[in-house]
């Protein structure tokens, strides 16, 4: 007899997370909506994290296991498991979150049966210590609503990424025909392969809801240092996320509305650059930074949103003014103040940069 198709086709991308993973799938199986499937992909852990997988394989059904033979990245990873899904919508998570009891019926009482394309929800930002312990919680909702104009789901979108919303992969209900139909995958990229793939979701998307829920728990953890991965690309990937927006804006005809939030998002990227640019592992001499600002200064992506925006950050309306009037020390000093801020006390420059 030939297997009905699910609803939602859950994929996990798993990496060495056999502490956490666990409750991550049982909060997937826990659902209250039930007709789904969930595919865990095994991206060649070195942990116990496969044991626990061929766990929950032998006790429900609905879990699908797909062991890589090499390690290829999480991007990569849900390629993989978009390839084997079956179900009507696609959903991703990652395997140290968890998600609220009855998240996915919410999202799919939002579909209008089935007929809208893409369904966002909000996150809840968990906070931990470098002892483990939850010191703070931050929830981000969308406003509740459905869109179904071009403009309208760009205004939409555009508020999201305002509200850092847009570019995450797991706050979603993607449907699986269009990414099937438009050969929509992620990238190999280190940084924004979540927001490359939403944003080509959204060009070939009709309808869009948003559920007013923060039902995905969203784990932050910090060793209380900054030994995090230093990502030689990022500004340029940054530049390229800002880009891709303004052109998806300009599209649609709402370029007007999105350079304040456009300039505004510029801007900080823009700073965390140069926070980066004075982290020691950039190995950038004093002479190379200043032609980076000289170059950011003069960019055209830069002289059409970051530099006319209405700011009210005072640290980015500095950065602003400074950039304008090509202060280059001034930017150097500012940059290395937001180095140390994150180097000493990450959960404070966590806590002051959502400000």
């Amino acid at each position: 007899m030939e297997k009905r198709q699910p609803w939602i086709s859950v994929v996990m991308p798993v990496y060495n997370a056999q502490d956490y993973l666990a409750d991550s799938i049982e909060s997937v199986l826990n659902q209250s909506f039930r007709d789904l499937e969930l595919i865990v992909v095994d991206d060649c852990s070195s942990d116990n994290s496969r044991e626990v997988c061929k766990r929950y394989v032998e006790q429900d059904e609905r879990v699908r296991l797909i062991q890589l033979k090499e390690n290829i990245g999480a991007g990569m990873a849900r390629n993989r498991g978009i390839q084997a899904a079956s179900g009507r919508y696609l959903a991703f998570m990652d395997a140290d979150d968890i998600i609220e009891t009855g998240l996915y019926k919410k999202a799919v009482d939002a579909s209008e049966d089935g007929r809208v394309d893409m369904i966002v929800w909000g996150a809840t930002e968990r906070f931990y210590n470098s002892d483990g312990d939850v010191v703070s919680e931050n929830p981000i909702l969308p406003e509740k609503g459905i869109w179904k104009e071009k403009r309208e789901i760009a205004s939409e979108a555009l508020t999201l990424e305002k509200n850092t919303l847009l570019g995450y992969q797991w706050n979603k209900l993607y449907r699986r025909e269009t990414a099937e139909k438009y050969e929509i995958r992620f990238e190999k990229a280190v940084l924004y392969e979540d927001f490359f793939f939403t944003i080509r979701m959204l060009e070939h998307s009709e309808s869009l809801a948003a559920v007013d829920t923060a039902g995905y728990i969203y784990n932050k953890r910090f060793n209380g240092s900054i030994t995090t991965k230093f990502v030689k690309e990022y500004f340029e990937l940054s530049r390229r996320r800002v880009y891709e927006m303004y052109r998806f804006c300009q599209r649609r005809d709402i370029l007007e509305e999105a350079v304040d939030i456009l300039g505004v998002i510029y801007l900080r990227y823009i700073l965390s650059g140069l926070m980066r640019n004075a982290d020691p592992q950039s190995k950038m001499k004093g002479s190379q930074q200043k032609t980076w600002v000289h170059c950011v200064a003069r960019d055209e992506l830069y002289l059409r949103t970051a530099a006319m925006c209405r700011v009210e950050n005072p640290a980015l309306k500095l950065l602003q003014n400074s950039l304008n009037k090509k202060r280059i020390q001034s930017c150097l000093l500012l940059g290395k103040g937001v180095y140390e801020a994150r180097k000493y006390g990450p959960l404070l420059f966590e806590k002051i940069k959502r400000k």
